[in-house]
């Protein structure tokens, strides 16, 4: 829609051309007496004219009720004035613009009324007035405007929701990408920052027990992760920065990364063993999402299950790959049963690629999490 504005200086655009015109035209006949046959009251059509010229530049804010007074005052107009002058175009422009907005029922009722009257009333007088061409040119016109003025209030309809849906994509698009970052931050990130966090709590409970404790191994193991998580940072925060679609990103989270991945998790004291099944060329959005399972998982096994041992189970199929975290710690049915953001974005991850995800207890004990995925994505 326009803005209110911009409608009021066009409508004050068109009020002034029209009464240029109509003011012009009928003044110049009148005075060069370029007149039809006498009038019914000459006084009362120059009212009627100023009337329409003075209530067209309120076309937009009543566009019903002008079109309505155009109406009355062009069949009063035409018997009472000897000047055959264009003020119908007031009453056309009404009509256009009651359609424009919106108000197509109503202005093709007047259309319709309008034209049984031309006709009904020069076929009463044998064409007295007009001819039959003329006639019926004209009441042609007269339904030919409203629907001209629908056409463009469909285009505007069309114009608005079209937007709308724009603004909407725009919106999920950033809530999106919004998502993606936390969940890229909450994996990544919040992986090394909990290896970190088992690795300084288990030295500094070796530490009370015996001060003489070496902590060279634990530091270097801390030192290791915080680089890692410094090089996903920044490798995370390089792509933020870069407006371009083509700009270099860097290689993304593999499964080929998992035995450096599944050796820090060692390095924090579990006990890690890695099962690969069958191989092929995985879309990179499924390998990435597949790493970022098995990541998040051992994060969660870290932070909550103390655990011993983990299995990670890696199934690659003609269609599908399958990746399967088992602990036997103590299992987390409250997060099997609320799931938290861990549990929440794993999910997303196998989801938004049309596979599945489930996680929970095992009945023997521990907690399991499988995800599969399709090996061909729309992305």
């Amino acid at each position: 829609m326009l803005h209110r504005f911009a409608v009021e200086r066009i409508d004050l655009i068109v009020g002034l051309v029209n009464a240029v015109i109509v003011l012009g035209w009928s003044l110049i006949a009148w005075s060069l007496r370029v007149r039809d046959a006498q009038g019914l009251n000459e006084s009362l059509a120059w009212v009627m004219l100023a009337v329409t010229v003075v209530a067209l530049f309120w076309r937009s804010s009543f566009p019903l009720a002008v079109t309505l007074i155009m109406l009355a005052c062009t069949v009063v107009y035409y018997p009472a004035s000897s000047v055959d002058g264009p003020m119908l175009m007031g009453f056309v422009i009404s009509l256009y613009t009651l359609a424009a907005l919106g108000r197509i029922f109503a202005a093709g009722v007047i259309a319709g009324l309008t034209f049984t009257v031309i006709v009904v009333s020069e076929v009463v007088s044998g064409f007295a007035h007009m001819t039959e061409s003329e006639t019926f040119m004209l009441g042609g016109w007269v339904v030919a405007v409203p629907a001209i003025g629908a056409v463009v209030a469909s285009f505007r309809r069309y114009r608005a929701e079209t937007a709308v849906a724009l603004a909407e994509t725009q919106k999920r698009s950033v809530a999106e990408e919004r998502l993606r970052i936390a969940r890229e931050l909450h994996d990544a990130v919040g992986h090394h920052l909990s290896l970190i966090n088992v690795q300084t709590a288990a030295a500094l409970r070796k530490l009370k027990r015996d001060p003489a404790f070496r902590t060279e191994e634990t530091l270097q193991i801390i030192a290791d992760t915080s680089r890692l998580s410094l090089r996903e940072l920044r490798a995370m925060v390089g792509v933020l920065r870069e407006p371009g679609e083509d700009s270099p990103t860097g290689p993304g989270p593999s499964l080929e990364q998992l035995p450096s991945l599944l050796a820090a998790a060692r390095a924090s004291g579990l006990e890690v063993e890695l099962r690969v099944d069958g191989s092929a060329e995985l879309p990179v959005a499924v390998d990435a999402a597949a790493y970022r399972v098995v990541q998040e998982s051992l994060t969660n096994v870290l932070r909550h299950a103390k655990a011993k041992r983990v299995l990670v189970k890696v199934v690659t199929g003609t269609s599908t790959l399958a990746v399967a975290v088992t602990d036997d710690g103590l299992g987390d049915a409250k997060g099997a049963k609320g799931a938290g953001n861990g549990l929440t974005g794993m999910r997303e991850r196998a989801e938004s690629l049309g596979g599945t995800f489930d996680a929970g207890p095992r009945d023997d004990g521990g907690f399991s999490v499988e995800a599969t995925w399709p090996l061909e994505v729309d992305r």
